[in-house]
């Protein structure tokens, strides 16, 4: 799977189907199939997040919450800032959902946190800021809301003044936060500010609630009949479209209000719009909602026994929900347990596929791709702690001549013994690698000389007294190794790996010149030559 490839069929699918979101969830739910069986964790990441996007556009509210967790748990340990800040705000947005506020805020801060650090990560600040403020506003701290809403505002205005929707968004906010304070001057005012910006959006929902927030005030300081105007122009803009959700805590409040002075009518329109939202999507604080303005519309209007079943079944709709808030509170443990144990899994098949990618399939040997990587972290840690770190460069000797003798499929098998004997030594110090062929190169961190050198003795003697028979090779007729040892202190050397495996090459060079078979050391001098010196067990007596 090419992943710049797949990523871009993701987007792709995300832009075609913008408007058909239930065709969006199936094509990318089909997609996440194949980036679990791959084990691609950015690509199951990125599909998580898509497919809480696409419940939050449906208005499955439950449904947010275990896409957006996978996803953050994927990302959060990863440089894709971009994807993990908007998966921090889809999950806030689903602990809202559930009603868990302390816990959207931690999100939601923790998405700001990355915006304030990054930059340019895609989500806009004031987007985060206006979700901090909405779950505020939920917990009753209507000024730190208000604070926040006119920071939003202003910002929105002097960074992106054509941005209409934002702006009418931030606005309508702060009006709602003045006006549930009983500053009806300070809404009204707020709703002012935007108005230009709203006469810009056309068909909008924001059109409707923007009139349903000017109904709200008006009846709130007793203009009740600019209130009814502004009613009969916010269900004037009402669309079969529109998801009217956001908005429900302005409709309930002007139904209530117009039962109050006797304006049943225009009550039962906006009681019906709220009914048949509950109908349609079967949550049910939205029947709730519905139930609660349908119930006060009978018992005003003298129904007493329809009055009467609403109250019962409104009972029966908040036992409901308090049962639907525990077993949430249940499901979202389950779930985020669910969730991590998938992506532990995924973590390790990911882990998996990376370790059978940096190892050579004939040996099980690291390969030359892995060496960077390793040699990297070894080169740091001998730096930082000023350690020496040295290397082992080894290949077979007259290993043309082997193949030529005893045949290639014999020749793998000299290879397999000789990485064998290599992984026999490895430890979280030493590791060794395939380098090509019949070439074999060792790391070595933190040993001293004579501890690296003896390890090059050790193997060289393990393969030549291992019984491979060598016919072509005047060294006893044996299968044996040529090797070269570096050791170089890091705690003030600009080395890298490069230089080392140069080093380390040149005095495998001057093995094999010497008849092979042998083990040769290179050493700097204090006037900048180098030494050559050829390591025996003799040199340790």
């Amino acid at each position: 799977m090419d992943r710049t490839q797949f990523s871009e069929r993701l987007d792709q699918i995300m832009k075609d189907y913008r408007r058909d979101h239930k065709r969006q969830e199936r094509e990318l739910k089909k997609c996440l199939k194949e980036a679990e069986k791959d084990g691609d964790a950015f690509l199951v990441g990125k599909i998580n997040l898509y497919l809480s996007m696409c419940c939050f556009e449906l208005g499955d509210r439950v449904g947010i919450l275990p896409y957006a967790f996978k996803a953050v748990g994927i990302f959060e340990n990863t440089k894709e800032y971009s994807l993990l800040t908007r998966s921090y705000n889809l999950l806030g947005i689903a602990y809202v959902a559930q009603g868990n506020l302390q816990l959207s805020l931690d999100m939601y801060n923790k998405a700001l946190k990355i915006i304030r650090e990054r930059k340019k990560v895609g989500l806009r600040r004031e987007v985060v800021l206006n979700n901090i403020a909405e779950s505020y506003y939920q917990m009753g701290e209507y000024q730190k809301s208000i604070g926040i809403m006119k920071s939003c505002l202003s910002t929105c205005r002097r960074l992106s003044p054509d941005n209409h929707i934002s702006i009418s968004i931030y606005g309508l906010n702060l009006s709602d936060c003045y006006e549930i304070l009983g500053n009806y001057k300070k809404s009204w005012e707020s709703l002012d500010t935007v108005e230009n910006n709203i006469k810009m959006l056309g068909k909008n929902i924001l059109v409707c609630g923007y009139y349903a927030r000017r109904a709200c005030v008006s009846y709130g300081r007793g203009d009740a009949e600019n209130g009814a105007k502004y009613a009969d122009l916010a269900l004037s803009e009402v669309q079969a479209n529109h998801d009217t959700f956001e908005f429900h805590r302005d409709f309930e409040k002007i139904a209530m209000m117009e039962v109050q002075s006797g304006d049943y009518e225009r009550a039962q329109r906006f009681a019906d719009i709220l009914s048949e939202y509950a109908d349609k999507n079967g949550h049910t604080i939205d029947k709730i909602v519905s139930r609660r303005v349908q119930a006060n519309i009978s018992d005003s209007t003298g129904d007493r026994d329809r009055a009467l079943a609403l109250y019962k079944e409104l009972s029966a709709l908040y036992e409901q929900r308090r049962v639907e808030e525990n077993a949430m509170q249940y499901e979202s443990r389950k779930n985020a347990e669910a969730a991590t144990r998938e992506i532990s899994k995924l973590m390790k098949k990911i882990r998996l596929s990376e370790e059978r990618a940096e190892r050579d399939p004939l040996t099980g040997l690291l390969n030359r791709s892995a060496l960077v990587t390793i040699t990297n972290e070894f080169i740091q840690n001998a730096k930082e702690k000023g350690r020496r770190l040295g290397g082992i460069f080894m290949d077979i000797d007259y290993f043309k001549e082997y193949n030529d003798t005893y045949g290639h499929a014999a020749g793998d098998e000299a290879i397999k013994f000789v990485s064998n004997v290599c992984m026999g030594e490895e430890t979280s110090t030493i590791r060794f690698f395939r380098y090509g062929g019949d070439e074999f190169f060792g790391i070595v961190l933190g040993h001293t000389d004579k501890k690296l050198e003896n390890l090059a003795l050790h193997i060289s003697e393990k393969i030549r007294s291992s019984g491979f028979e060598h016919s072509k090779n005047p060294n006893g007729q044996k299968l044996t190794v040529s090797i070269g040892v570096v050791n170089i202190n890091m705690k003030s050397s600009e080395s890298t790996i490069l230089d080392i495996i140069k080093y380390a090459d040149k005095a495998l060079y001057h093995a094999k010149d010497r008849g092979k078979n042998a083990v040769f050391a290179f050493h700097a001098m204090p006037n900048s030559e180098h030494e050559y010196r050829r390591i025996s067990a003799e040199s340790f007596d």
